[in-house]
């Protein structure tokens, strides 16, 4: 390998589009879903700035454009262009100053995890009673630092994983299972997937927004659903879908989770009845968290179970319904 070609650490100040950069240290040190990836823009060297590191490596036979050695040029990133939408996004719909609390870090890991989780019930809230245009857009754009959060700060992340066991009600369970789902990507796939963790992440929290076209009452009904009652109920895995495609916020990851969180290894789930690898592992993982949440929650027809009773149902009642794998990396995420 001639001496331009070997991988060369380079100042966060040097960084360009087109480079090849590998993060230093592991997992937790840094938000990025990857440690290698190629720079696409100037807000993933802004985020790389952030991230508390003086220097990177870069790759120049993975690069587009070489890095520039014994030089450096006066580069200051720019700061991320804001998204202009075609549409009125309506009023606010995260708290003033949310980015900059996601950001402080001396706020201890548990108030900042409680925190955390009451404005995600708010917001989640809102999201479900009116899932209008602006409010999803607003919605996926605020998950982006939430997610950054949950992937960079472990200590915070395990505080907001332990709070995920309240009333069950649509919009806690969608918090419950958008966190949980998050942290059982992350143990399954470290840092080796290429997929939109965002995207992904906004899919894991909106998997039950098809239930905003389900009344109130049939949705909090103590009683045991009746055929027609129960088709209602299972629609809202294509309502989802639908709405997001209406909206024009439909991505590959949510039309995934949205349509296939009900399905179930053995073919006994719906909207599609699909068995085995049938079933992306998105839906797996959701499905696992889902389930976890359901059996663990306080609702008006049934008491809570124990995490270990509950774990335990999982594997031997509905092991059938579960991918094992999925299951056992759930398993191991409460150790």
């Amino acid at each position: 390998m001639r001496p331009a070609d070997r991988p060369v650490k380079t100042p966060i100040q040097d960084l360009k589009v087109g480079m090849f950069v590998q993060m230093p240290g592991g997992w937790t040190q840094h938000s990025f879903f990857r440690s290698k990836f190629l720079i696409k823009n100037d807000e993933q060297i802004s985020k790389i700035a952030r991230s508390g590191f003086s220097e990177v490596i870069v790759n120049p036979l993975r690069s587009h454009i070489k890095p520039e050695r014994h030089k450096k040029p006066n580069y200051i990133p720019k700061p991320p262009k804001e998204h202009k939408p075609k549409f009125d996004l309506g009023p606010p719909l995260m708290p003033t100053g949310f980015s900059e609390f996601l950001s402080d870090t001396s706020i201890a890991p548990k108030r900042k995890a409680g925190h955390l989780y009451n404005v995600c019930l708010h917001v989640m809230e809102k999201v479900l009673s009116d899932p209008n245009m602006g409010n999803i857009t607003q919605f996926k754009q605020g998950v982006s630092g939430i997610v950054d959060l949950l992937l960079a700060d472990k200590e915070t992340a395990t505080q907001l994983f332990h709070l995920t066991s309240r009333d069950h009600y649509t919009f806690t369970h969608s918090i419950n299972v958008g966190v949980m789902s998050i942290m059982l990507t992350k143990a399954l796939y470290g840092e080796s997937t290429p997929h939109d963790m965002q995207e992904l992440s906004a899919a894991y929290f909106l998997h039950d927004i098809g239930k905003s076209k389900i009344s109130d009452e049939l949705l909090y009904s103590p009683e045991t659903y009746t055929e027609r009652e129960r088709k209602v109920m299972e629609a809202h895995a294509v309502d989802g879908s639908e709405l997001l495609t209406e909206a024009n916020l439909q991505s590959v990851e949510s039309k995934i989770i949205l349509s296939q969180h009900h399905e179930r290894e053995d073919g006994s789930g719906y909207p599609q009845g699909l068995q085995g690898d049938q079933i992306h592992i998105y839906s797996r993982i959701c499905a696992t968290a889902d389930v976890f949440d359901a059996l663990t929650s306080r609702r008006l027809f049934k008491p809570s179970l124990l995490l270990y009773d509950a774990l335990l149902l999982m594997k031997y009642d509905k092991g059938l319904h579960l991918n094992k794998e999925v299951f056992s990396a759930f398993v191991q995420l409460f150790k």
